[in-house]
């Protein structure tokens, strides 16, 4: 007759697997208030991010990069480095029917990673304006972006960004 693994005596009773993890130290979680009081860097970093988007504010944007970071932007096929991009970016935030809402983000525990969710408004390839969902996800160093990849539906828009 085969033994299943709580019938294995090398594993134990069943019993005795829930005793032994309920042994473990329990996490302390933060407060709500804890959390707020404790000034992060990087937390800091994902809000100028989404502030320099809201403001259009190209050079706030751009100074949150390392100078070596990457850019790609999924949609358009580009994946160049940002310093190559500057000029373009900075047209691109200039334009009036650019736009970049953020709606929910996320920062790892280890703060070296980020995903934001939101909404990419542009002028559309016949001039009209045209909204579609973006996702941004964002790899962070030394309290710099190295990367930034960017997905959402580009087929409704013209290519901008070209790689130097």
């Amino acid at each position: 007759m085969a033994r299943g693994c709580s019938e294995n005596p090398a594993f134990g009773e069943p019993e005795r697997l829930t005793t032994r993890y309920s042994r473990r130290p329990k996490e302390k979680r933060l407060s709500p208030t804890d959390a707020r009081s404790a000034p992060n860097r990087r937390d800091s970093l994902l809000n100028a991010y989404i502030s320099a988007y809201q403001a259009k504010d190209a050079r706030a944007y751009l100074s949150l990069f390392s100078q070596d970071a990457d850019y790609v932007d999924f949609a358009v096929q580009v994946h160049a480095k940002i310093s190559q991009l500057k000029g373009e970016l900075a047209s691109s935030f200039r334009r009036e029917p650019f736009r970049l809402v953020f709606h929910s983000s996320f920062l790892s525990a280890d703060g070296k990673s980020a995903a934001l969710q939101g909404t990419y408004s542009d002028s559309a390839r016949g001039g009209e304006p045209a909204s579609v969902p973006i996702a941004s996800f964002l790899q962070i160093a030394e309290g710099k972006i190295t990367r930034e990849a960017i997905y959402y539906d580009g087929s409704l828009f013209k290519r901008h960004l070209h790689a130097a």
